[in-house]
C-alpha cells in the first residue's frame, strides 16, 4: 500500500521476481512468509510478465523493507541483480556483442537498459580512465532507512553481470557510497572496474 507522499513508479517485474527467487534459494521458509504476506505465489509472479510490462513500486519497497533484516540480505539482493540481467538478456534474446566489446559497449548498455530497473530513481554515469562510476539517486533499496552497510547490492550484481556480458570478464561493480550509511550523501555511488 503506498503512502500519500510516495511517488507512483513502475519497475520491470523481473526485479521482484528475481528478488523473491533469490530469497527462495537462500531460505524457503522466509520466501513462503513473504509470499503469504504479500499475496504472491509462483503463478501470480509469472503472471506479471503476461499481464503488464511493469509493476508498481509500493509492493517492491515493502518486500525490500522486510528483507533488510534478513542475515543474508546482501547476498540475496546481489544474486537477484545478477539474475535480473541474465533473465532480461534471455527475455530480449540478447547476444553478447561480437565486435563492440568493452567499456564503450558497457556504457551504451547501462544507458539503454538500467532505467527499466530503477523506478523513479535517476542516474549519472561517469568515466575516469578504465573505471566507470555510476551515481543513483533515490534508490528503492535505500529509501527512508539508515544502515551500517551498503544496501544497493542489487545494482552491483546487475552491473557486474552486464560487464561480463560486454566481455569485461574480471570486472567488479562495488557500491562505494550508500546514502543509507552517510546522512550527507544524496546518491549511492558504484565503481565498475576491470
Amino acid at each position: 500500500m503506498s503512502t500519500e507522499g510516495e511517488k507512483l513508479e513502475r519497475f520491470n517485474p523481473l526485479v521482484l521476481y528475481n528478488i523473491l527467487d533469490a530469497v527462495r534459494r537462500f531460505e524457503p521458509d522466509f520466501y513462503a512468509h513473504l509470499c503469504r504476506s504479500y499475496h504472491l505465489d509462483a503463478d501470480r509472479i509469472l503472471g506479471l510478465f503476461s499481464e503488464v510490462e511493469t509493476m508498481g513500486g509500493g509492493q517492491l519497497a515493502s518486500i525490500v523493507r522486510d528483507l533488510r533484516a534478513h542475515q543474508a540480505y546482501h547476498d540475496i539482493v546481489y544474486l537477484a541483480g545478477r539474475n535480473t540481467w541474465l533473465s532480461w538478456q534471455q527475455q530480449q534474446h540478447l547476444r553478447a556483442p561480437i565486435f563492440t566489446k568493452g567499456q564503450n559497449k558497457l556504457t551504451t548498455l547501462i544507458k539503454q537498459q538500467l532505467p527499466e530497473f530503477l523506478g523513479n530513481a535517476s542516474f549519472i554515469l561517469m568515466l575516469r580512465g578504465s573505471v566507470q562510476f555510476l551515481e543513483i539517486r533515490d534508490s528503492v533499496f535505500t529509501r527512508e532507512v539508515k544502515h551500517d552497510r551498503p544496501l544497493c547490492g542489487f545494482y552491483s550484481g546487475f552491473l557486474a553481470e552486464l560487464a561480463t556480458f560486454c566481455g569485461l570478464e574480471h570486472a567488479t561493480a562495488t557500491e562505494v557510497r550508500c546514502c543509507s550509511q552517510d546522512p550527507d550523501a544524496a546518491t549511492c555511488l558504484f565503481q565498475i572496474g576491470t
